[in-house]
């Protein structure tokens, strides 16, 4: 999977582990099936391993989706701080490397999430990672934010464009996505 940088770059995380072959063909099985479709089966034949060697890695449909949310929990983390390493002697460093990160995030596919989330309403507590890095992140805009709340509202609107593509219910052309995050940069650049 390739993750886009706000200013247009192409970042490519290396994969090699077998883990890592099974978590991309479990995204393409998303992205392509749908949500409601991701099984052990199909994505054991997407990866080319038989269903023991899947559940050698993931033992349940549940872990998989753990393992597919922490990678991308991960990678977000990843960006983060790429970006914070960009603008760490800048105030208002932590939302503005997640604000930066999210941009480059809003480029993957919303199957991805929405398989994520599908499973989610079954299993809330699949979304336990996803809890703990909103925390985290959020104690950090609290640490160090100049205007707490205006970095929370910024926050809030990124998540916004983020969960209208998600949920298939923005009412703006799919283009739109990346002309709103460059604004939303652009106004959080001035603000803060």
């Amino acid at each position: 999977m390739s993750l886009y940088h706000p200013d247009g770059k192409i970042m490519n995380e290396p994969r090699n582990t077998s883990r890592d072959h099974i978590l991309d063909a479990a995204q393409k099985v998303a992205e392509r099936d749908g949500a409601g479709n991701l099984t052990l089966e199909k994505v054991a034949c997407e990866c080319g391993l038989s269903k023991g060697g899947l559940l050698y890695n993931f033992p349940n449909k549940d872990s998989l989706l753990q393992g597919m949310l922490e990678r991308l929990i991960s990678q977000q983390q990843q960006i983060m701080d790429t970006e914070r390493e960009t603008v760490s002697n800048e105030p208002n460093a932590c939302t503005r490397s997640m604000l930066r990160a999210m941009a480059c995030q809003q480029m993957v596919d919303p199957g991805l999430y929405t398989s994520i989330l599908a499973a989610s309403a079954q299993k809330p507590q699949l979304l336990e990672p996803v809890r703990q890095s909103y925390a985290e992140n959020y104690q950090c805009m609290l640490s160090e934010s100049t205007d707490p709340e205006l970095s929370m509202l910024f926050w809030a609107a990124a998540d916004g464009i983020m969960f209208h593509s998600i949920l298939g219910i923005n009412p703006y052309p799919n283009e739109m996505k990346a002309k709103l995050f460059r604004r939303l940069l652009q106004i959080s650049e001035e603000l803060l």
